[in-house]
């Protein structure tokens, strides 16, 4: 019933409380580790951003979880993020990491931490924890795709680059991207992105037949990418 538009106000407020203190004696007394788990989820919510804004009073519940079940990595990511919006970013790191201890077989741990280091601004890390992603499961073409949109989004926004470093970027894109399509040869957001990546590389090079023989590939690439989506768009209806 508590509503974030309304806070200030002593009846929406007084709302709030009483779910905590709820929260806090389910969380106390409740024995199913679903339901204890539960309780516990929606107090660390109480405390965040879009309601009290306390991670000092967050940080101890979620910490209660991880003991609850230190196998889970979502709680480790839930710490995590407490730590780097406090601008704890080493314990942020720190704790990212022991998400992948917990469960070094879950993809999922591997595109948070390489967000985690995106965010950080350390590209190199970044694509080394998306390339463990591929480790765990090569023959998802997602994952390969991934790396390339992240090759592509660095060599087209990062202006500090040199052309030399962009066109190095962007031929390690068209390598992952061409990898999702031999997995997957309708992939229809690989094909797609590749001529975004082809356009990039055309900018990027001094010769005038290889730029066109590159714009003529990616304007065949992009005409594919949408009669796929207009097939898909037909075939849902």
């Amino acid at each position: 019933m508590y509503r974030p538009t309304r806070a200030g106000e002593p009846a929406n407020d007084a709302l709030l409380a009483k779910a905590i203190d709820n929260y806090k004696v389910a969380g106390e007394k409740i024995q199913d580790p679903l339901w204890k788990r539960r309780s516990l989820e929606f107090l660390v919510s109480a405390y965040g951003p879009d309601k009290l804004n306390d991670p000092t009073m967050a940080e101890p519940i979620v910490k209660q979880m991880i003991e609850l079940d230190p196998s889970d990595p979502g709680n480790y990511f839930q710490l995590a993020q407490i730590y780097e919006n406090s601008g704890e970013y080493e314990l942020a790191e720190q704790t990212f990491l022991k998400a992948k201890e917990a469960k070094a077989s879950d993809p999922n741990v591997y595109m948070q931490i390489a967000g985690y280091y995106n965010r950080q601004g350390d590209f190199p890390k970044t694509i080394e924890y998306l390339n463990q992603r591929i480790g765990i499961e090569p023959n998802n073409p997602e994952a390969h795709y991934t790396v390339s949109t992240y090759y592509w989004d660095k060599a087209y926004r990062d202006f500090r680059l040199k052309d030399a470093e962009k066109l190095d970027m962007v031929l390690k894109g068209i390598e992952s991207v061409d990898k999702a399509i031999a997995i997957k040869s309708d992939y229809m957001e690989a094909i797609a992105y590749k001529n975004l990546l082809l356009r990039l590389q055309a900018n990027l090079i001094k010769n005038p037949a290889e730029q066109q023989r590159l714009i003529r590939e990616a304007d065949q690439l992009r005409d594919k990418a949408e009669e796929m989506r207009k097939a898909k768009t037909a075939a849902a209806q």
